[in-house]
Parts: C-alpha cells; sequence; structure tokens
C-alpha cells in the first residue's frame, strides 16, 4: 500500500510562505511522506525563481518531493490512489487567482482530506472588506473538507453558512515559524514599511497606491533632514515597487526576503496598508501604524483598535508615540488581538494543526463536540478571575470549553490579579484603583457569567457585588482547603495563602458565590463544617485527560516523581528510591517540577534527572510525554489538606503510559482501584516499585487497565458536560435569586 502523505498545494507566490510552516510540522509530528505540489499557474507568477528555491531549499531540508502538474489532467493523475492529507494555503471559487486550486480540489480522490488554510486576517470568504465584495461578491465558498479559521466562527463575517460546518479553529499558522535572530540582508534600518499596493482594496474604491507612495516619499526626505532612514518590504506576490521600477529615496532599503526569514522584532515600527503583513508585525511586538486615505474612502474598519494614519502629519506623529509612548501603543494592540479573539500562543496552534494532520492521516475528521442538549442554558461570554494563569484554570475551564471557544459558542475572558499589580509598579492598588479595574474588567467582557477560579486577590467584595448589580451568575471554583494549608508547603507559599487579605477573600466568595464548585466531595464536606451554607457541588472528574503514551511492553528503565512545593509529600518514598536505585543499577529516576533534588537521590549521579517546571499546561503534557516514565509515583502524607485533594497525578501519569505506585487510602483509592494503580501504605514503597521495575509484564498489564479507565471515565467530554452543567446551576441560582435562594446543591 502506498504510504500516507502530506501534499502541500502552490499556486500563489505566498503560498509557500502560508503552507511551509505546516510542513515542517508534518515532517516532525508524522511519519507521512511530504510533498509539494506546484501549479500550472506558479511558474508564469514566479518570474524571477525567488521561490521555486524557497521550495527547493525546503524539499532539500524535509527530504520532500516536488511534484509539477501541468495542467488539470496531470493534476487529477498525480492525485490518483494517493491517502492523506492535501493542504492548500488559497482555495475558493473565485474563478481568476483561486481557481487552479478549487479545480484540483475538484479532482482529488476521497483517499485525501482537502485542508483548505486561511491566508489573511481579511481572507475572502472568512473576513472580506468592503473592496473584496466588490470585486468578488459575498457567497464564496471553498473546495477544502475542513476550512482552517484563525478566528473563531463569530468572528468570521464573511463565512456563508454553509461553510461553517467545515470549519476547524487553528489560529494563525505563521506563528509556527520560530523568529529568525540571524543578521537581515540587507541590515536592519529603522523602521519597516510594507507596500500592499496590487491588492484590490488599493484598486476597487480608487487609486489609493500613488497616495501612499508620495506620503511614503515625503516621510522618507523628513527622516533624511533628520539623519534617519528605513526599510521597505514590497508585498511578495504584488511586488508593485519593483514591477513598476519605482525609485527609492537614498536614506531607504529595500528587504524582500520572505516574512519568515525576516527579523521583524528587530525594526523600530511597522506601517503598512491594510494588510495581514499588519498581523505579522503586531504578533512581533513591533508599534504599527495601518495607513488610510485620508479621504476615508477604503474600507480598513477591521484594523480598528490600532493606530490610524493618513497624512504625512500622521505619519510623523506615529513615529513620536513610538519612541515617546511605545508601551502604550503595544497595550492598545494587545487590546486589539483580545477582542478579535485571535489564537496566539504558539503551542496551541502547534497542537491544533498537529490534532488535524494526524486524523487526516488516519482518515477521521477531528473529534466532533459533544456537548449538553440545547435545553440546558449555556452561557456564550464567561469571565474567569485568577490570581495568574494558573495550572487549574487551564486543566479545569480552559481545556474542557476550548471545543466551545474554537467553534464561535463561547468566548472567554481572563483577569488576573498578578497582572493587574504589575500595573501598578510594585505599588500598593488603592481600594479606588481596584474597584475600577474590576468595573473595567466587566465592562469589557460584559459576561453572561463570572467564574473565580481558585481566587483569592483583590477586589473580592466587589466582584460579588458588581455580579450581584448586573445580575451575572457567580461560581467559585475551589480545588484545595485555602482556609488551612500547611506550613509543609513552605513558609512562602504559607505566608502568601495564609495572608487574613486572602482567607478573606476565599471565605467571601465561599459565603457568597450562586455556587461554589468543589473538586472533590471531601473537600466539600470540609467547607460545610466550616459552616458554610452556600450551594455547593461537586463533579466526578476533577481533571480530565486522554492517553497520550500507549501501554507499551518495555523494560522498566525510568521511574519519576512530578511535583510542585510537595517536598513533604515526596520525602515518605525517598528511602525507598534509594534502596530501589541500588537494587537495579540500570533504573534511572527523574524528579519533575519545582522540588530540590534530595542529596540522598543526587549520590546517583547521572542516573538522576531534575527536570525544571514547565507553567503552560497543555505543553506540560507535551513535555511530561516526552519523559517515557516507566512508573510514576504518587506519595500523599498524612495531612488534612491532603486529605480533600484531587486524583490529578493518577490522570496525568496514566495519560503518560506510567504505571502508579500511590499512597493507600486517599484519593487514590478509587481510580487506582481493580489493578490500576498499585496502593501502597508508607512502609510497602520498596516491596511495590521492586515488583514493577521487575516484572515489566505486570506493569505493561496495569497500564492497559489504567487507560482503559481514563479513556472510559476521565475524558475531556464528559468534563465538559460537567463545567457546562455547574454553569447552568449558576444561572438557575441567579434567577431564583430574587425569590429566595435555591436549596443547595450537593452533587450534579
Amino acid at each position: 500500500m502506498r504510504r500516507s502523505e502530506v501534499i502541500f498545494i502552490i499556486s500563489l507566490l505566498q503560498d509557500f510562505n502560508t503552507v511551509r510552516p505546516l510542513a515542517y510540522l508534518a515532517a516532525r509530528e508524522t511519519e507521512a511522506d511530504i510533498s509539494f505540489l506546484i501549479s500550472w499557474r506558479f511558474g508564469d507568477r514566479d518570474t524571477t525563481g525567488t521561490w521555486r528555491g524557497e521550495i527547493e531549499e525546503a524539499a532539500q531540508e524535509l527530504s520532500a518531493n516536488v511534484i509539477e502538474c501541468g495542467n488539470l489532467s496531470r493534476a487529477a493523475m498525480l492525485l490518483h490512489g494517493r491517502r492523506g492529507a492535501l493542504v492548500a494555503g488559497v482555495d475558493s471559487d473565485i474563478p481568476g487567482a483561486h481557481g487552479d486550486v478549487y479545480q484540483i480540489y475538484s479532482v482529488a480522490p476521497s483517499s485525501l482530506m482537502k485542508i483548505t488554510l486561511q491566508h489573511g486576517l481579511e481572507c475572502v470568504g472568512f473576513r472580506q472588506n468592503r473592496e473584496h465584495v466588490i470585486a468578488h461578491g459575498r457567497n464564496i465558498t471553498f473546495g477544502g473538507d475542513v476550512v482552517c479559521a484563525w478566528l473563531p466562527s463569530s468572528e468570521l463575517s464573511a463565512m456563508v453558512a454553509s461553510q461553517r460546518a467545515r470549519l476547524y479553529v487553528t489560529g494563525p499558522q505563521m506563528l509556527l515559524s520560530r523568529p529568525r535572530v540571524a543578521a537581515d540582508h540587507p541590515p536592519v534600518l529603522g523602521g519597516m514599511v510594507c507596500e500592499n499596493l496590487h491588492s484590490v482594496r488599493l484598486r476597487a474604491s480608487g487609486d489609493h497606491g500613488q497616495s501612499f507612495m508620495a506620503t511614503f516619499a515625503e516621510y522618507c526626505r523628513v527622516l533624511e533632514a533628520g539623519g534617519d532612514g528605513l526599510t521597505l518590504r514590497p508585498h511578495p506576490g504584488g511586488q508593485y515597487v519593483l514591477k513598476n521600477g519605482v525609485p527609492l529615496p537614498p536614506n531607504a532599503v529595500l528587504n524582500n526576503l520572505p516574512i519568515y526569514k525576516v527579523n521583524l522584532p528587530a525594526y523600530e515600527y511597522g506601517i503598512s496598508a491594510p494588510s495581514t503583513v499588519v498581523l505579522d508585525m503586531v504578533l512581533a511586538g513591533l508599534p504599527v501604524g495601518v495607513w488610510r486615505d485620508s479621504a476615508g474612502i477604503m474600507d480598513a474598519s477591521m484594523y480598528d483598535g490600532l493606530t490610524a494614519i493618513s497624512t504625512l502629519e500622521d505619519w510623523m506623529a506615529f513615529l513620536r508615540d513610538v519612541r515617546l509612548r511605545r508601551d502604550a501603543i503595544l497595550e492598545r494592540q494587545r487590546s486589539f488581538l483580545d477582542d478579535i479573539g485571535i489564537i496566539r500562543d504558539p503551542a496551541e496552534v502547534y497542537r491544533r494543526f498537529a490534532r488535524l494532520l494526524t486524523a487526516a492521516l488516519a482518515r477521521q475528521a477531528p473529534e466532533p463536540l459533544r456537548t449538553l442538549s440545547p435545553s440546558v442554558p449555556t452561557p456564550r461570554r464567561v469571565l474567569f478571575f485568577a490570581n495568574g494563569a494558573i495550572p487549574t484554570l487551564q486543566l479545569s475551564f480552559q481545556k474542557p470549553l476550548q471545543p466551545l471557544v474554537d467553534a464561535g459558542r463561547m468566548r472567554h475572558f481572563f483577569a488576573y490579579e498578578d497582572e493587574f499589580l504589575r500595573q501598578t509598579k510594585g505599588k500598593p492598588a488603592s481600594p479606588d484603583r481596584v474597584r475600577a479595574w474590576v468595573e473595567d474588567t466587566f465592562d469589557k467582557a460584559v459576561p453572561d457569567l463570572v467564574v473565580a477560579c481558585r481566587y483569592s486577590g483583590l477586589g473580592a467584595e466587589q466582584i460579588v457585588q458588581t455580579c450581584r448589580d448586573r445580575g451575572v451568575p457567580l461560581v467559585y471554583h475551589i480545588d484545595d482547603d485555602l482556609l488551612n494549608l500547611p506550613r509543609e508547603l513552605g513558609e512562602k507559599k504559607y505566608a502568601f495563602h495564609m495572608s487574613p487579605a486572602r482567607t478573606g477573600a476565599v471565605r467571601t466568595f465561599l459565603a457568597e458565590a450562586d455556587v461554589v464548585y468543589c473538586s472533590t466531595i471531601p473537600l466539600r464536606r470540609r467547607f460545610r463544617e466550616y459552616g458554610f451554607r452556600t450551594a455547593m457541588t461537586v463533579g466526578p472528574i476533577y481533571c480530565s485527560g486522554s492517553v497520550l503514551v500507549p501501554a507499551e511492553l518495555r523494560p522498566v528503565t525510568r521511574i519519576g516523581y512530578m511535583g510542585f512545593d510537595h517536598a513533604h509529600d515526596f520525602s515518605i518514598v525517598v528511602p525507598a528510591l534509594v534502596q530501589l536505585m541500588q537494587a537495579h543499577p540500570h533504573l534511572q529516576f527523574e524528579l519533575f517540577g519545582s522540588i530540590p533534588m534530595p542529596p540522598e537521590l543526587a549520590a546517583f549521579g547521572e542516573r538522576v534527572t531534575a527536570v525544571p517546571p514547565v507553567r503552560v499546561y497543555a505543553e506540560f503534557m507535551d513535555a511530561f510525554a516526552a519523559r517515557r516514565w516507566d512508573i510514576g509515583i504518587a506519595p500523599l502524607a498524612d495531612l488534612p489538606f491532603n486529605r480533600v485533594k484531587a486524583n490529578t497525578k493518577w490522570v496525568e501519569y496514566t495519560a503518560i503510559g506510567a504505571a502508579v505506585v500511590a499512597t493507600a487510602g486517599t484519593i487514590y483509592d478509587g481510580c487506582g482501584s481493580d489493578g490500576c494503580a498499585v496502593l501502597v501504605p508508607d512502609d510497602g514503597w520498596f516491596v511495590a516499585l521492586d515488583r514493577l521495575v521487575s516484572d515489566p509484564a505486570l506493569r505493561f498489564s496495569q497500564v492497559q487497565r489504567a487507560q482503559a479507565r481514563l479513556t472510559a471515565d476521565y475524558g475531556t467530554d464528559r468534563l465538559r458536560s460537567q463545567v457546562l452543567q455547574v454553569f447552568s446551576k449558576a444561572i438557575t441560582q441567579r434567577q431564583h435569586e430574587s425569590t429566595g435562594r435555591a436549596a443547595p446543591l450537593e452533587k450534579i
């Protein structure tokens, strides 16, 4: 049988820039063959051979094939019998520029999943401007089976209803290109001005290109008088300046490199007519001025929120602001990115594309979104308050709810106390400033529901009161007894959480939230014992997971412990680990997290490794899976704090294919029953570990059982359903508030 392939269609010159990062991702993440299919229209467009050279360079690095496609019949013949993924950087039923790709998709076999990529911020069929509509109409359709978008469905104003069922939100693929750090050729000079003068936007409603170039020339003359210069970058496909022989001012240099070879962060600022390069520069951290014609004819509304410039005076004012108020410009740009909802975490974009390509090679679509029935009220705008971007927020809410966000059915807004405190630059935050922060956060998010996730920070009473005033349901999510932390967690952590201000905030939420969402039944019981009578709920899942490393029968060579600030727990098993390492000279031990390596284990030299913590949860799980542990240990000291904890370690260890050995009589008793973990008393660690190390088949069968339970009982779908039920209960509680508080909620 022919091997699976990922085939990238190249038609427009800029197509290679669009698909290149995915080609490298496919080479890293799959065993598929990589090919570049060159359309019959490409040669006429690449008159200088520049992009042919780029394709051949990448093909050599990736051991990829370059397939020449002279006409549609040839394309049909070349694709016959192939299976995997067929990816295009541009695709629509517009007959001119995109027509060849659309035709290729029409003759491609069903064994190839056809994937269409959004290639610009205002891409036709996704998010068109007025000039696009004038030139191409409104009802743009695609040939792809899957249509990858940078933004959630709610922001794709031009996507017609028939195409939305194919939508898969990935974020922009250019985030997958690593920033260039070497010197450019030509070298960086001042700011970067980008021309996009071939665009239909600058032609459909008038000849705006001449106005742009006239202002550019005047700006260069002013800069030259002050001894400054700048860099001009032509559009990779349009090449207006070069094709029309436009002379450059003496203080301007031309940078015509592909964007992935441009050291964007090195430039002082960026200026461009409306174009996706604006987004490139914003994501690179440059202050950006968006040029608009002075009459306001051209539609640039999709860049509202960024600095708009037209006349020479505007350009000079922008330059002054760059040098005097750079941080203010960058803050507005971050707000712009937040407002349009674009995914800008490169690791998350990487994971989404990797999942899509993996599904395509397996000939199955990405996992369908399964949620509750339509009768369950689901908030569309959810505001989260947290002390920071903490793991609890990521694994309890962001991970399970992300498919709803991707589908445009929910929007997330985040307010972090640590970010607010950084804005105060070390000065105490006054009550008025805290109140203003809370009110401003509500005004921007306009939430349907608020979640205070493990929050113990400033403004607790203000958050509660604002929710009451605006009729917004409030959920307090808590996964530890934050009213009684043990000193064993460390003096610094103890002092932080046990300060009267923080315990007071926790008590406020426990007493005033519409629903308190507890991580475990024992934790809910603890708060009841403290006297809180608020409506409380708890679900069967705290941490969801899926199998990242399937069970494998292999020699047992690597054992590990993952933890943060829990040295008192880990110390329980250290004597047994020393004995185990002595008994098995081939065995290696890893400590993943912030706990220092005990000196008893450090004595084993290169056989022990300390792996630093990874704070972003999804990245942490990827890094964790890469460790290839055979056994993961989960000791728990007999402390009141530990008796209410969740079984997170069992879920995470099982997901990465590690057999779990845990303390008996704890939260691990349930998930580890029926041979899904080895449950030991404090004096049984060596015997339990030695048995698993000595018997790989025993370890293998235990991991198989545990992963079957993980898949059946701890799926992300189930956690998503659980969270939405909590939200629904909070909405119902708020609705009944006017007639008296509803009965306490004890379970889902």
